[in-house]
């Protein structure tokens, strides 16, 4: 099939659900905002912001409609101001440049206020900060997220990274040794460290302590760039 027969086929396809996802927008537009993803009772409500938003954000991302992606992402942090992925998609709109007028700064500090205990807003709120190379501030944000929980892998490897990035290789070894003992999969880290000569393998942290059990590997960490 040609590039403009398919082309052809995906324009309509994206049409028909953006037709569908505003008549939820409409249905929605009646329910409260400024709710908290991680307790929300209105789970009818969180799911269809997320299959008729965030699904379809991340096709248009896919298909490079950058600012109609952006309306969807407005609308879902308008609803749920600290939901994860609509963070994390909004982030990358904004800090690679595929869409103007972005204060993800204000989005953050909603998304913090709405509920401050959740490790993995700050670990987006730490990637943001280090693509835009505000590498001192993403360290304090995945150290928040550290305090909070002490064994997030993907807070380890990513202030393993920024560590890195501001020539603190001592601190980034200890990081990205944490982040190898909890489980983290991707050899990007390790290798900058070897190139460097930075890399010093530890014993493994004992059961219990900080490092001993994981969250989940990085989603989006390649060749030692940040991951959330």
């Amino acid at each position: 099939m040609s590039w403009r027969r398919t082309s052809c086929w995906r324009l309509p396809a994206l049409w028909a659900v953006g037709i569908v996802a505003a008549l939820v927008a409409g249905l929605v537009g009646a329910q409260p905002m400024d709710n908290d993803y991680y307790t929300t009772s209105d789970i009818t409500l969180l799911r269809n912001v997320e299959r008729y938003h965030i699904v379809l954000a991340e096709e248009k991302i896919r298909t490079k409609f950058y600012s109609s992606a952006r309306q969807d992402l407005d609308f879902v942090l308008r609803y749920f101001p600290n939901h994860p992925k609509g963070l994390l998609l909004m982030a990358q709109l904004c800090a690679d440049g595929f869409t103007q007028h972005c204060d993800l700064d204000l989005l953050f500090e909603k998304a913090i206020a709405i509920n401050p205990n959740v490790a993995g807003t700050y670990v987006t709120q730490g990637v943001y900060l280090h693509r835009v190379k505000r590498y001192r501030e993403a360290i304090a944000s995945y150290q928040r997220a550290l305090a909070i929980d002490p064994n997030s892998l993907n807070g380890h490897y990513n202030l393993a990274l920024a560590y890195l990035e501001t020539k603190q290789y001592d601190l980034a070894n200890q990081e990205a040794q944490r982040a190898y003992a909890l489980g983290a999969p991707f050899p990007g880290l390790r290798d900058r460290l070897k190139q460097s000569g930075k890399w010093k393998p530890v014993a493994a942290p004992q059961p219990g302590s900080p490092g001993a059990a994981g969250s989940g590997p990085p989603t989006s960490a390649r060749d030692g760039r940040p991951a959330q």
